[in-house]
């Protein structure tokens, strides 16, 4: 008991100010820092934890809120949010949803849902965006507008600037016919 307690303790004294270098939250507000400070280095999630900016190292283990923007590395969690976009690259995630503009990289998500994202998905069951300017491999990919290419079982475009390639492709500008199999381009 004792070693929990100093370790809690050393914690702390890590995270004294608004900008935590590290955060470690059991369910917002239960967590070392506010709500609305800062996180620069590494947070623990274990349940629901709730910050304005993080950049860094953030492991999930259920759910996690960002207020502002994420810049970092982000693993795992059952449900993400940030919600004003930044620079996210993330590993596993059974939901993730992104507003704002992002810079992505992120692989083994099972909804992933963004709002303006460049860079790429893959290996999501389903990817949402706005719009997205890069490359998108899931089962289902679903994009308003789509500059470059997207790779799956069903592939669905507004406004595709690129390639689909998948067993049903669906872009409403194509230049050879809005549903084809296998293939699509834009005009």
């Amino acid at each position: 008991m004792k070693k929990v307690l100093l370790f809690f303790a050393l914690i702390t004294a890590l995270a004294f100010g608004e900008t935590q270098k590290v955060e470690v939250g059991l369910f917002s507000p239960t967590q070392i820092g506010a709500p609305t400070d800062d996180v620069d280095g590494f947070r623990l999630s274990i349940i629901y934890t709730e910050n304005k900016n993080v950049s860094g190292f953030d492991w999930t283990w259920i759910a996690s809120k960002t207020t502002g923007t994420f810049d970092g590395f982000k693993l795992g969690g059952f449900y993400n949010v940030m919600e004003k976009g930044g620079t996210v690259y993330q590993l596993g995630s059974l939901f993730t949803d992104i507003k704002g503009k992002v810079k992505i990289g992120q692989v083994g998500t099972g909804i992933s849902m963004v709002e303006n994202a460049e860079g790429f998905r893959a290996l999501n069951f389903v990817n949402y965006a706005g719009s997205m300017k890069g490359t998108d491999i899931g089962a289902i990919n679903y994009a308003n507008h789509i500059e470059g290419l997207q790779i799956g079982i069903f592939n669905y475009a507004l406004h595709l600037d690129g390639f689909q390639v998948g067993l049903i492709n669906y872009a409403k500008n194509s230049s050879i016919f809005p549903v084809l199999p296998f293939f699509n381009k834009a005009e």
